[in-house]
């Protein structure tokens, strides 16, 4: 009997963001194109068996994605356009301490994780005939590294030194046990989320964060759009998980609604804005 291949499950946007539109030629289908073109082939040539992001059937659709993060032997991860659900799902995948691959096209500029910490490349999101076969090539190569490096474990796990791991449900298969176990998920990527936020020194005083985490100040300050500036973070006297965001300038609703689903995806805070005028902080 031929040995079964193994199994590298895809999170990537599925549609265009509509801020993003402008910025792929093929619009509203580029995410479509780029999984049919580029991560299917290259994972096949990786020697992977490729788990499009696409539940099909009457199963309960997330409950489809988390089975897929727990049970995959890889994960390849697509953070271009900074997509929430992408972040969700890199968390619980992070929180079950399995091994992931990270990309991103050119026309992300930055991810909010230090280089150093996760390794990942750019492809180019034009995918033109004459680049595609390159493209494929390398991605197909950071594909076996990424895999090859991680010894089936998860590189974040490696860096913070985190010891608690997310436990797998072991109850029924049915409708209401794959929503208790999307709970259980989230309340494991929380845990993880607190771990990182005390490792991190935040220093606390009445309630009030003294400075703003470095690592949250500074991957929200890559997401403010130009004309807009971010002066303080500081946290609420109501909720530990709630954070005021100061700023000048101009920021539309849109880039509001983005930048909060930005740090709820990736720190699991809300933020409220308030706007300054001037220079006052």
């Amino acid at each position: 009997m031929a040995e079964q291949k193994k199994k590298c499950f895809i999170i990537m946007p599925i549609t265009t963001p509509e801020y993003f539109l402008d910025e792929y030629r093929d619009k509203a289908e580029h995410f479509k194109h780029v999984l049919n073109c580029l991560f299917i082939p290259a994972i096949h040539a990786a020697g992977y068996e490729p788990i499009p992001p696409i539940a099909k059937g009457s199963d309960l659709i997330q409950a489809e994605i988390i089975k897929s993060l727990e049970i995959a032997d890889l994960v390849l991860c697509d953070m271009s356009c900074l997509n929430p659900n992408v972040f969700f799902e890199f968390g619980i995948r992070t929180a079950l301490n399995h091994p992931v691959c990270v990309v991103k096209d050119e026309i992300t500029k930055t991810v909010p994780f230090d280089t150093g910490i996760l390794n990942h490349i750019n492809y180019k999101s034009t995918l033109d005939p004459w680049e595609l076969p390159q493209e494929i090539e390398k991605l197909t190569e950071h594909l076996r590294i990424s895999a090859d490096r991680s010894k089936k474990e998860n590189t974040l796990w490696k860096y913070f030194g985190l010891r608690s791991e997310a436990q797998t449900y072991s109850g029924e298969v049915g409708t209401d046990s794959k929503l208790d176990y999307l709970t259980m998920q989230m309340d494991s990527l929380r845990q993880q989320i607190g771990n990182l936020g005390q490792s991190s020194g935040q220093s606390l005083k009445d309630g009030k964060l003294l400075f703003a985490p470095h690592e949250i100040f500074y991957s929200i300050l890559k997401q403010m759009p130009e004309g807009a500036r971010l002066h303080k973070i500081t946290r609420t006297d109501e909720n530990e998980h709630d954070l005021i965001l100061i700023y000048g300038g101009e920021l539309t609703t849109l880039d509001m609604a983005r930048i909060r689903g930005f740090a709820y995806a990736l720190y699991g805070m809300n933020l409220e804005f308030v706007k300054i005028l001037g220079t006052e902080v």
